[in-house]
């Protein structure tokens, strides 16, 4: 759902002419920011003076801000239908966009705009790309700062956008100042890390196959780091940032917990009763797992699923179509390494007999554009296969 906010462009530039709309825990100077939660959040978030980084950014490339995009409550979701405003997929009756950042996704599949900025912690950005047959790209970190941007787990939390062309975030990326584009890069193809729907696995070799047309070497991607070695750090270390973010950055937690969503509450109960112990190796293997997919992007760009299964029904919002397995399960390991390594991530859209896949794209620090590119590349040649 887009509720609409008008601002004018500050500057000219790439974005000129385009229109932008805002995922509503990103600020928009004079207007409310929610978070769709009923939590009360301090004066300074819920009612900005002035612009987000990311706004202030393409506001002064030339685009002009159109509206805000619903959430799911917190950005603490991967489904955006929660409690609070809901948001169903605008491409397949019955399902789920994903999130958090569906509303987002639901307003570029619509046509309501051109660009929509996202937030990704945990793929936020990505799955409901994925989804909705949308690009997603999430930034490599630092790119923008998140000022203005309240936090949901900070050295996780990273900006992005989404778009229906990768050719409209090309535009983004001049804005953005991202790095040169490079075209020498292998490409490492990785299949699903956990039992998905066998589709999720076709795709990505046929996207592979898809860069091999274009003169990209393909070859197999060994020694990625296991689902189960992924999730067991991500969840501790996502815990402790989110208890410190809610506790002293936003000022919410605990005081009102008893307005939190019960699964939050939980998860911020979890966090508080790890040990010290605990904590400290998860950093550590934080650290590890961060060095070690870094060095393996170095060698080329991974090829991989962006979810891993098509949209959950709204009857079912958790739980993965063809696997029978919790969503969670089945979708963060796949997206969770380039929050953890803070390296870019761009997710083409994908179908595979009439269901919403999308396959994911993961490249070293600053190869935005590379990705980019390779994203467009994709979906050119997918159109000329379709004529």
């Amino acid at each position: 759902m887009l509720e609409h906010v008008q601002r004018a462009p500050t500057g000219s530039g790439p974005l000129d002419g385009l229109k932008v709309a805002v995922k509503e825990l990103v600020a928009i100077g004079g207007h409310a920011l929610s978070a769709n939660t009923p939590v009360p959040l301090p004066t300074h978030w819920a009612d900005p003076v002035t612009d987000a980084d990311i706004v202030a950014v393409l506001r002064a490339a030339g685009a002009t801000v159109v509206g805000t995009t619903t959430t799911h409550e917190f950005a603490w979701g991967i489904t955006s239908y929660d409690r609070g405003r809901r948001v169903e997929n605008p491409r397949l009756t019955g399902r789920i966009a994903g999130g958090s950042s569906g509303g987002s996704a639901e307003a570029v599949a619509l046509g309501q705009c051109d660009l929509a900025i996202g937030t990704d912690t945990a793929g936020s950005v990505r799955i409901p790309a994925a989804w909705c047959h949308v690009v997603g790209w999430k930034f490599t970190e630092g790119l923008v700062p998140m000022g203005g941007i309240l936090p949901l787990a900070p050295g996780l939390d990273h900006p992005g956008l989404l778009a229906a062309e990768a050719t409209t975030l090309l535009r983004a990326a001049d804005a953005l100042g991202t790095g040169n584009p490079s075209d020498d890069h292998d490409l490492l193809v990785l299949g699903p890390l956990v039992d998905s729907d066998p589709r999720a696995a076709t795709i990505v070799h046929r996207a592979a196959d898809l860069l091999a047309i274009e003169g990209h070497r393909v070859t197999e991607c060994v020694g990625f780091p296991s689902a189960d070695e992924l999730m067991a750090c991500f969840a501790v270390v996502q815990g402790e940032a989110a208890l410190r973010a809610h506790r002293d950055a936003i000022g919410t937690w605990p005081d009102h917990r008893d307005l939190y969503a019960p699964y939050i509450t939980e998860r911020m109960t979890i966090a508080e009763q790890r040990s010290a112990e605990e904590l400290a190796e998860a950093r550590h293997r934080h650290a590890d797992l961060r060095h070690h997919l870094t060095e393996m992007t170095q060698h080329g760009i991974v090829v991989l699923p962006a979810t891993g299964c098509g949209p959950p029904t709204t009857a079912a919002p958790d739980y993965a179509p063809a696997t029978d397995r919790d969503l969670r399960s089945v979708v963060l390991p796949h997206t969770v390494p380039a929050n953890l390594a803070g390296l870019p991530a761009v997710t083409v859209p994908f179908s595979a007999e009439g269901e919403e896949f999308g396959v994911q794209l993961l490249g070293p620090p600053g190869s935005d554009r590379t990705l980019l590119r390779m994203a467009g590349k994709i979906m050119s040649t997918l159109e000329r296969a379709d004529r």
